[in-house]
């Protein structure tokens, strides 16, 4: 792994299942919209061993027409959505913050879970993403520092605790410390 800076990261890592579907998913969603994947798959990514069911990604609120293109490209390349066959249910799903599913048919495991941008945080991290380049490939996920500060302010869960500990031990030389407090901060304001 090659830390370049805060916003490339190159990973010489064998490309496993998990990764090509993730890949296979990103190769979909980016001719449609712009999108970050935030959370669980981005410690793993950088190294950290566990499993997961899902990939979370956030992707700006796009168009019901643009949807219905993306939805079916995802139908014709053999996904399915866990939530509903109807693209007008997703997306109304979407609308009201809620999230939709889509693993690769007949399979409900892994899956990937999209959701709407939501808030300024979302906003940040869709025009600032971090670029992991994994081979020929590359995967855009969000700030480091506003995932560890995400995971550790909000989430807390033993899980990401872990999670945020993996990645403040693989970041540490290009981390901005100022920053996760600042985002940290912000996030306890945002909540009150």
């Amino acid at each position: 792994m090659q830390l370049i800076n805060r916003n490339m990261i190159i990973l010489n890592k064998e490309i496993n299942e998990l990764d090509k579907f993730v890949l296979e998913f990103v190769d979909i969603i980016k001719k449609y919209t712009n999108y970050i994947i935030i959370s669980g798959y981005v410690a793993i990514l950088l190294g950290r061993t566990r499993g997961t069911d899902d990939i979370d990604m956030i992707i700006p609120i796009i168009s019901f027409e643009s949807f219905s293109l993306l939805y079916k490209e995802l139908l014709e390349k053999g996904f399915w959505s866990l939530n509903s066959s109807k693209a007008t249910d997703l997306y109304e799903l979407l609308l009201h913050r809620s999230s939709v599913r889509f693993a690769m048919e007949p399979l409900i495991s892994p899956n990937m879970e999209i959701k709407f941008s939501k808030n300024m945080y979302d906003q940040i991290s869709l025009k600032s993403p971090v670029i992991i380049k994994l081979g020929e490939y590359e995967l855009k996920t969000s700030q480091l520092e506003l995932q560890i500060a995400y995971k550790e302010e909000v989430l807390k869960s033993n899980k990401d605790m872990e999670d945020a500990k993996h990645i403040r031990l693989i970041g540490k030389q290009i981390l901005d410390e100022s920053l996760i407090r600042q985002y940290k901060q912000q996030l306890r304001d945002f909540d009150g």
